[in-house]
């Protein structure tokens, strides 16, 4: 008898552990995927919910709005259906951090650009962060300032780390508002979106460095960068394919254009250095700073222009600039201009192919040529003063 309870204890001890397994990793839960939809108004973990890594967890039917703190787990894969849109507002925020092996998926029912409309951020947050993340198939609304899988608008911050962004119908990301903030912004990949994969304000510059890529299957393979006044400090670092700026930027701080760095003018655009700012391009002998038309035609872009500036800060240093001088302004009718009592130095650097001349001074303007400058194929002469 004491044998047999033995044996029957054994026996029990394996299936109990043949069960923990089957807990452990046994199938998918007999469940349906959980809807999400309408305000959320206080605090959710969206968990896991099956080990398949194909099977949706979540769907997003029409807009789902976040007014409280949402996080999404590693591994969760949601769904999105025609025209859906997930909007964070002011009172709350999205954490979606995935892991490497472990990501987190927002996809469209289908796989077809625009078959959503957007992820829109109206949330200062500093939890809203977006990290090993999979994005797809977004961009669907033609609304203004939401033309993007991915917009900021108010004040809102985003932290987007080891993320992919691809086959938006739109942009993969507008940052919209000159108040917007980037704290982290780095290895990420926008690709295959029918127009720009980044869009934002010169004030967000300085979060973009050569760690994200950019450069494949775009509509534009370039950073648009949409003009306005700039009162903060900007450093402007060297991207993985160019910067286009549109409109005039006006910097009425501190400015920095690092080596290497590639910004394509586009029609009529304009650099102005007000009497509060100071414009330092500082390329090397090994890496060149390049400013010059999006398209290689005379006076496609209008200037640099340093308004009154007469601070020390003010050089050019291993810079090629062409293809400017689109503007018949009086005193702006080189491609690097000044007026009232700005200041400039320049060295090792070339000012080529102006619609009119390579530098046009005011009256009380002064620039001190360091030597090895170059000048060639502007047409109404090198220096106008």
């Amino acid at each position: 008898m004491k044998l047999h309870n033995l044996l029957l204890l054994g026996l029990l001890a394996v299936l109990f552990a043949a069960c923990d397994s089957d807990d452990d990793n046994g199938p998918d839960p007999d469940v349906d995927p959980i809807i999400l939809s309408g305000t959320q108004s206080t605090p959710l973990t969206l968990d896991n919910i099956f080990t398949n890594p194909a099977a949706s967890d979540y769907i997003v039917q029409g807009t789902f709005t976040i007014a409280a703190g949402v996080t999404v787990e590693p591994g969760v894969r949601i769904t999105m259906t025609p025209g859906a849109r997930i909007d964070i507002n002011s009172s709350g925020s999205l954490s979606a951090v995935g892991t490497e092996d472990n990501p987190i998926f927002i996809e469209g029912e289908q796989d077809a650009r625009g078959y959503w409309d957007f992820i829109r951020f109206q949330s200062n947050n500093p939890n809203n962060r977006l990290e090993h993340c999979v994005i797809s198939h977004g961009g669907g609304s033609s609304l203004s300032n939401r033309q993007a899988a991915i917009t900021l608008v108010s004040n809102a911050q985003l932290s987007m780390v080891n993320t992919v962004i691809r086959e938006s119908a739109r942009n993969g990301i507008i940052v919209t508002d000159t108040d917007n903030r980037l704290p982290e912004f780095e290895n990420n990949i926008v690709t295959n979106c029918e127009q720009y994969p980044i869009s934002i304000r010169p004030q967000q510059l300085s979060s973009i460095d050569e760690s994200t890529e950019f450069t494949t299957g775009n509509g534009f393979n370039q950073i648009f960068v949409r003009g306005t006044s700039v009162s903060p400090a900007v450093t402007i670092n060297r991207a993985a394919g160019p910067y286009f700026f549109e409109g005039t930027t006006s910097f009425e701080n501190s400015a920095e254009i690092g080596p290497g760095t590639l910004i394509e003018m586009g029609p009529g655009a304009r650099i102005e250095v007000r009497s509060t700012g100071s414009l330092a391009i500082n390329g090397t002998e090994t890496e060149r700073v390049t400013i010059t038309g999006a398209e290689a035609a005379k006076g496609y872009w209008d200037f640099i222009y340093f308004n009154d500036s007469n601070s020390l800060n003010n050089e050019i240093l291993y810079a090629d600039i062409s293809y400017g001088g689109g503007s018949s302004l009086s005193n702006r009718t080189g491609i690097i201009s000044s007026r009232g009592n700005s200041f400039f130095a320049m060295g090792n650097s070339s000012i080529t192919n102006s619609m009119r001349y390579g530098i046009t001074l005011g009256n009380s303007s002064t620039w001190e040529d360091l030597d090895g400058n170059e000048f060639s194929g502007n047409e109404l002469g090198d220096i106008n003063d």
